[in-house]
């Protein structure tokens, strides 16, 4: 198949879903092809394979189809996310204050870390992070703490995401990052030296929900000529309670 050919795929199968998610009952192929003018082989094969990940199943007795579970699991990752955000809004304005450096929420999106929300920090020197900006797992703070509490393992994650060189300080070598990891379980947060960005430091720990899982992580970070290392006590200390604060409100 073409790479125009898997898009049309990919869109006619997410039109299906939509068509699916928009009726109050279950649906079967036929109406489904007459609804999206569609025809019956085409509704079928797309069916299956949403079926296939969860996003579409059908009824036993009727054999008719309805949205399956992983549509709830996505919408509440995206809820609980959304969730996050906003009940950690305060606490993160206070530690930017409180530490006079830029402070980052952030979440996991696949092998990258999404940045929900930020505080820039009020002194000139500063490096700029904008809300929505993707960054790697591997060698970025947050990314560690995802690496270290998802239970990632850690050569599959390699092996199809590249540890990429970003510096000459990052972790391209699976053998340190994994000692690396194994650090940040046992000290309970991770810390970005240069590793994404040359003079750049960050400090980060894990925001868990009511059962303990790690569901965000909240990371404060400055420039190198001002995070010095008994500043790097300071926000560690910092952004520990904080995240504690956050975690307390979920």
């Amino acid at each position: 198949m073409t790479k125009v050919g898997r898009q049309s795929a990919i869109d006619k199968a997410l039109e299906i879903l939509f068509c699916v998610a928009d009726q109050s009952r279950d649906v079967g192929i036929s109406e489904v092809a007459d609804i999206l003018g569609s025809d019956k082989a085409t509704v079928f094969r797309a069916l299956k394979a949403l079926e296939k990940h969860g996003l579409i199943e059908q009824n036993e007795e009727t054999k008719k189809y309805r949205l399956g579970l992983r549509t709830v699991n996505l919408a509440g990752q995206k809820l609980r996310g959304m969730s996050v955000a906003s009940r950690a809004q305060p606490f993160l304005s206070r530690l930017s204050q409180d530490t006079q450096e830029t402070v980052q929420l952030s979440v996991r999106s696949g092998d990258n870390v999404l940045y929900l929300s930020v505080f820039e920090t009020p002194q000139p020197m500063r490096v700029a992070s904008e809300v929505g900006t993707l960054a790697p797992l591997h060698c970025t703070a947050a990314g560690k703490l995802f690496l270290a509490f998802d239970e990632t393992n850690l050569r599959e994650f390699a092996a199809r995401a590249p540890l990429e060189k970003r510096t000459d300080k990052t972790i391209t070598d699976i053998n340190t990052l994994q000692k690396d990891i194994e650090l940040i379980r046992s000290r309970g947060w991770s810390m970005d030296d240069e590793e994404l960005l040359a003079h750049l430091r960050v400090v980060a720990a894990p925001i868990r929900d009511f059962s303990g899982k790690m569901t965000a992580a909240i990371a404060v970070g400055g420039p190198t000529p001002r995070v010095s290392p008994e500043k790097i006590d300071e926000m560690v200390k910092a952004v520990l309670e904080t995240a504690h604060q956050i975690s307390g409100h979920l």
